[in-house]
């Protein structure tokens, strides 16, 4: 089987001290019922940014400005074929109500404390984590 790397973007954004995940649908191959900040990966070729604007649009309906990047992080496919980049930037909601793809079943805006209640992956939790960390520096 080739192996590939694709670049994944994801958005860590505050509204009254709290930020925006959405639950996975239980269809999806990767992670199905997890919940994660919203975001997705790049086409070929497409700014970072842009695709970001791109994927909060898609998934969650909202339209946001796109700050500056906070964490990067990596893994590999459990069949060790597929090596993810994954970027995660600091935003802001333009405008817009939460109106999910069918990729999402639910969503939620939550405070850092409340992150234990939810099925997060160990690298999401941590970038909400920082996020709310950074967050407070800006």
């Amino acid at each position: 089987m080739e192996k590939f790397q694709k670049i994944v973007v994801t958005g860590f954004i505050i509204n009254e001290k709290k930020t925006l995940i959405l639950k996975r649908s239980n269809k999806e191959t990767f992670l199905p019922g997890y919940w994660e900040l919203p975001g997705g990966k790049l086409n070929f070729g497409e700014d970072p940014s842009s695709g970001l604007i791109r994927e909060y649009q898609e998934e969650a309906g909202l339209h946001i400005t796109v700050d500056k990047p906070f964490r990067t992080f990596s893994y590999l496919s459990r069949d060790g074929n597929r090596h993810t980049v994954e970027i995660v930037y600091m935003c802001s909601v333009e405008m817009g109500d939460v109106v999910m793809s069918e990729a999402h079943t639910e969503y939620a805006w939550i405070a850092e404390e409340a992150i234990e209640k939810y099925l997060i992956s160990k690298e999401m939790a941590t970038s909400i984590r920082d996020g709310f960390r950074v967050f407070g520096k800006w």
